[in-house]
């Protein structure tokens, strides 16, 4: 993983938890803690971070929301794109999906968008800005469950959406994660995202994973999908090829999209 990368995924969970411990980050990252607290330094010196004894916290309530959607959008975002693209391809029209708040989801959404022969669709959106980018387009049906309101995320958690949730049925559902692994399957690091996101799979025929190459191997505070529940992964040419053979020898469809197009959208084949 770049340092930039690394800087990035700190500030992310800071963004979460608004403190954090250097032996945490050393876990979450699966780097040493000499790597870290060099990490947490340079982000100070850049005002990004106020280090704590042990650990760091986020410069400031504005440090905190600045690091918003937008910001996470940007990174890796032609990995992101290459994904949408080839995970748009499972859809059929007249199918009922969601798209999680992830950016990753939001990509697929995109894709969507630029399929004319993907109509007559309904469309879960458990984040606000994925509703509105697919606001107004021609076909489409979108539903957005109601819920708390995550300021930074746009997501929508709580027992509202839940409730929603417990009312559709659904084909198929984009889900990203903070990380995938042999062991823990899909995790995540926010505890609400976790539970709707089990709340969602329950209600779904296919959990379909869109994540970037970076996500390999990395493990969240928590599980939402066993690896048993994941009908397919869809990600990008950056992934590790053993990990990558090892989901398919447990039954997993793994899906490659090569960035910038040069399969022209169709999964790989090694």
């Amino acid at each position: 993983m770049l340092m930039s990368e690394r800087h990035d995924q700190i500030l992310e969970i800071l963004n979460d938890k608004r403190t954090v411990t250097v032996a945490e980050l050393s876990g979450l990252l699966g780097v040493t803690a000499v790597t870290i607290r060099s990490d947490l330094n340079q982000l100070a010196a850049q005002e990004r971070v106020i280090r704590t004894h042990g650990g760091a916290t986020l410069a400031g309530d504005r440090a905190r929301h600045e690091y918003t959607f937008a910001t996470r959008q940007k990174l890796r975002a032609e990995q992101k794109r290459a994904i949408g693209e080839l995970a748009s391809l499972l859809i059929n029209p007249v199918e009922s999906i969601l798209l999680d708040a992830s950016t990753t989801a939001l990509a697929v959404g995109q894709a969507i968008r630029r399929n004319p022969n993907l109509t007559d669709l309904t469309i879960v959106a458990t984040g606000v800005w994925t509703a509105l980018e697919l606001l107004g387009t021609p076909g489409l049906n979108i539903i957005l469950p109601g819920g708390n309101l995550r300021n930074t995320t746009g997501s929508i958690t709580g027992f509202i959406a839940h409730e929603t949730l417990e009312k559709i049925n659904l084909q198929k559902a984009f889900l990203g994660a903070w990380g995938i692994s042999l062991m823990a399957g899909l995790t995540d690091t926010n505890l609400q995202e976790v539970e709707l996101k089990r709340a969602v799979i329950k209600r779904c025929q296919e959990v379909i994973a869109v994540l970037d190459g970076n996500k390999f191997g990395q493990m969240g505070l928590a599980s939402f999908a066993a690896l048993d529940e994941i009908s397919c992964i869809v990600t990008d040419d950056s992934a590790p090829p053993d990990m990558i053979e090892a989901f398919r020898q447990r039954g997993i469809e793994v899906m490659v999209a090569e960035v910038g197009g040069r399969n022209n959208g169709r999964p790989l084949v090694e």
